[in-house]
């Protein structure tokens, strides 16, 4: 009888730890911050907003500060692409778009001049954009967005919060 009782118990542990997995992967991103509550003052290359990387960069976050968890701060309709030079690549389509539209020549200048990505990439219905594996910016990000130093405050907020609604 023992024996099956700690078979129950176990198999709920795993499975809660599963499920705490799953939804970590699918709901967190990692930020470097060299002080909570203040802009690193650093400015992305794909317009103003919330820089975050995923789970497996976090060597990337880490050239920018201390390492926080954060939950909320994944953009919902973002534009994806697979690398950094397809990331350019939309930003150069993006300034040809706007300075055609305008009467003009392909112009980098024109375009930070009268216009922003983030603006253009929302113009076209998007709130962020991800670079698979490297990094994504949320152009509009929630108020909710959440910080957590460490794994075990996240997995508290887990399991009092989200892992009770399931």
């Amino acid at each position: 009888m023992k024996n099956i009782i700690n078979n129950v118990i176990t198999e709920f542990i795993n499975e809660t730890r599963q499920d705490y997995l799953r939804w970590k992967r699918k709901n967190v991103t990692l930020r470097g911050i060299k002080e909570l509550g203040k802009h690193n003052e650093v400015y992305g290359s794909f317009g103003k907003g919330l820089y975050t990387v995923p789970l497996s960069n976090k060597a990337m976050a880490k050239t920018y500060g201390d390492v926080y968890f954060l939950v909320n701060a994944i953009p919902k309709k973002p534009y994806v692409v697979q690398g950094i030079n397809a990331a350019e690549m939309l930003r150069q389509g993006l300034v040809d778009k706007f300075c055609k539209k305008n009467g003009k020549d392909y112009d980098p200048r024109y375009f930070d001049a009268n216009t922003t990505m983030e603006k253009e990439m929302q113009d076209n219905g998007y709130d962020g954009l991800i670079i698979k594996g490297r990094e994504m910016v949320n152009y509009n990000p929630p108020e909710d967005v959440l910080y957590f130093e460490n794994e075990r405050q996240l997995e508290n907020y887990y399991n009092s919060r989200v892992g009770s609604l399931n």
